[in-house]
């Protein structure tokens, strides 16, 4: 009977460890919900903030991006370039606001040599576009906001 009672012991034992373990429900007071909402609000008209101040801050970039734009037609430069055509097509680009991108087959550019004064950006871009005609066009494109050097194929020397 020692090893009934023992085992009886041990079960009455397990059981009480494991009532201990449960929880009880807490009953939700008005109190407790009317907090909940309160902080979700709070943190709604945080978010809501944030995304007015990143509208604002977009729309600035956008006007001031315009602007850089538009200054392609409008501004006077002053040139004095010595050197491969794609740092200064590089430069014009990020200055106006313009994505850069070259396309097909790279070809080792001639070096060009502009040198220009109180002269419009667009002006700028027109003659390096005349000094690299044969192996490369200069495209800028404003609906898609970019300046486009477009390697030609050119067919290989036969000697």
């Amino acid at each position: 009977m020692g090893s009934i009672t023992k085992k009886g012991l041990v079960l009455a034992l397990a059981a009480v460890a494991l009532a201990g373990c449960a929880t009880s429900p807490v009953p939700t007071t008005k109190d407790t919900e009317a907090f909940a909402s309160r902080l979700i609000a709070d943190k709604v008209a945080v978010a809501a903030d944030a995304q007015r101040e990143y509208v604002a801050l977009v729309n600035e970039d956008k006007s001031v991006l315009s602007r850089k734009q538009a200054a392609m037609e409008t501004d006077e430069v002053d040139v004095d370039y010595i050197g491969k055509p794609q740092e200064l097509l590089q430069t014009f680009a990020y200055r106006y606001g313009y994505r850069y991108i070259e396309s097909g087959k790279r070809v080792d550019l001639r070096t060009i040599n502009v040198r220009v004064q109180k002269t419009p950006p667009i002006e700028v871009l027109r003659n390096i576009g005349y000094q690299v005609d044969a192996a490369a066009d200069v495209v800028l494109d404003k609906n898609a906001k970019t300046l486009r050097l477009i390697y030609k194929n050119l067919p290989a020397n036969k000697g």
